[in-house]
């Protein structure tokens, strides 16, 4: 091995220092070559058990499909830290390690607000971004700095979403897409960004952002009320509605012989609505407002939530470009199966469900999305049987309960309740519950514990939250 060995030429100059050269028998060599061995061993043991990190529906115990579980009923689900070692007791489970404010010139502006704020946050840039009226600021949240904004509509913008555009059809500046719905107009806006380097650091690509002054399409909503926008990784741009329709924004390069470069599809609708009269259409809707779109990219499958609590599922096909609805779970049906599970508790607590997020296949095979109710209980849910080698969604089953802490005779927590914004990733939930109008506390829940935290409400408690809702 390099370095081991020292040959005539290189001893003499450390004998005229008086250094006695080091020498290496072969036994020692070979000693040393057995330790880096063995120590290689351990690197890979370590990090084959890494990638073995258990399936979630083996963390939850859910054998099958077909025989669905429960949990956050024994103490045991939701162990204290004392019970672990001396000192954990006193350890700070959520500690605030940066606050950054608004930038300045925002503040100014809540003062001329007047209908309508929304924000939030696009982490794939290190973005937060907040709408006042008709206007959308954009800023990054690490220093509050590169404030840019777009001030060009005329109506109180609905929703917001950051898409990444398809391949081929916009220029290579255009690196992402900033798409706009107001109760008029559904916009795309391109968003390109120069990147910097400073000082021998590694390039951060995307240190200034620009919005182009000029909307690439706009097409008018048709009296559509845009309640969430969700982009999927191949850059198809979903939006839910008031009336209860699920529609695409469509767009592409060139104009074809039937289509437009940009239109709104209703996946909603059969392809034969359009023979039946509009009055027959509406008089057959439900009043069920779409609320919430969720894509899991790892399968190609689109989830949306209703105001009621309808949960539906559509698969995007095998290349992400389809579309079909494959089925649909009233909040009724989920309430019931919940309460055929965990018979104990009251069925009030399975109810509304405020929150859904798809597990990615990287989590689980077998367990595929996740729904929160008001009380914070997590309800898991298949599309298909466990293992199975069919990859299409066919169906929407309820696996596993999972209760928050508060439920065991011995709980030392409340329960929680009013809980009105969630968010989940890699098996962590946060929870949002309201307290009082101006407070406002979340709750970090993992498979094995939580922890609790109490924070202020209003504009700043607000954007607060949601930068705490960025998991990783």
């Amino acid at each position: 091995m390099p370095g081991l060995y020292s040959s005539a030429t290189s001893q003499q100059p450390m004998a005229s220092l008086g250094v006695r050269p080091a020498t290496y028998s072969s036994t020692s060599v070979h000693e040393q070559d057995s330790g880096l061995d063995w120590a290689g061993q351990i690197v890979d043991k370590h990090m084959l058990e890494d990638r073995s990190y258990p399936d979630l529906s083996e963390l939850l115990q859910v054998p099958s499909h077909d025989y669905p579980t429960a949990s956050g009923l024994s103490e045991y689900d939701y162990p204290s830290h004392s019970v672990h070692g001396v000192g954990l007791s006193s350890l700070a489970q959520v500690r605030e390690t940066k606050h950054t404010p608004l930038p300045p010139e925002l503040v100014e502006r809540f003062a001329h607000m007047q209908c309508n704020c929304n924000m939030g946050l696009f982490p794939e840039i290190n973005r937060a971004w907040l709408t006042i009226d008709s206007d959308i600021f954009v800023w990054n949240y690490e220093d509050s700095g590169d404030l840019a904004y777009f001030d060009g509509l005329n109506e109180t913008i609905l929703s917001v979403a950051l898409v990444r555009p398809k391949p081929d059809i916009f220029q290579s500046h255009i690196q992402f897409l900033l798409c706009l719905a107001t109760p008029i107009d559904i916009v795309l806006l391109g968003v390109s960004f120069t990147s910097s380097r400073a000082g021998g650091a590694a390039e951060e690509p995307y240190a200034e952002m620009h919005l182009l002054p000029d909307p690439l399409f706009t097409i008018p909503s048709d009296n559509t009320y845009v309640t969430d926008i969700a982009a999927s990784g191949n850059g198809r741009v979903f939006m839910a509605a008031k009336d209860g329709c699920l529609y695409e924004l469509f767009y592409q390069a060139e104009d074809g012989w039937f289509t437009r470069k940009c239109r709104k599809i209703n996946h909603s609708h059969s392809k034969l609505s359009f023979l039946v009269p509009s009055f027959l259409n509406f008089s057959f809707l439900e009043d069920d407002a779409l609320v919430q779109i969720a894509i899991d990219d790892t399968r190609n499958i689109l989830y949306t939530r209703s105001e009621k609590g309808t949960l539906q599922v559509f698969d995007l096909g095998s290349d992400g470009l389809g579309m079909s609805r494959v089925a649909s779970v009233s909040q009724q049906t989920a309430v019931y199966n919940a309460s055929l599970i965990v018979r104990t508790i009251d069925k009030s607590n399975f109810k509304p469900i405020v929150h859904v997020a798809a597990v990615t296949s990287e989590e689980s095979a077998n367990i595929h999305l996740v729904a929160v109710t008001h009380t914070g209980v997590r309800l898991y849910f298949s599309t298909s049987h466990f293992y199975s080698q069919q990859r299409e969604p066919y169906t929407l089953s309820l696996v596993h309960v999972r209760l928050p802490p508060g439920f065991c005779a011995s709980a030392a927590v409340p329960r929680p309740s009013h809980v009105h914004m969630a968010h989940y990733k890699n098996g962590s939930a946060l929870v949002v519950r309201r307290q009082t109008s101006l407070r406002s506390m979340f709750m970090s829940l993992c498979v094995f514990g939580s922890a609790s935290a109490a924070i202020s409400a209003g504009y700043l408690g607000s954007l607060k939250m949601l930068m705490w809702l960025k998991l990783g």
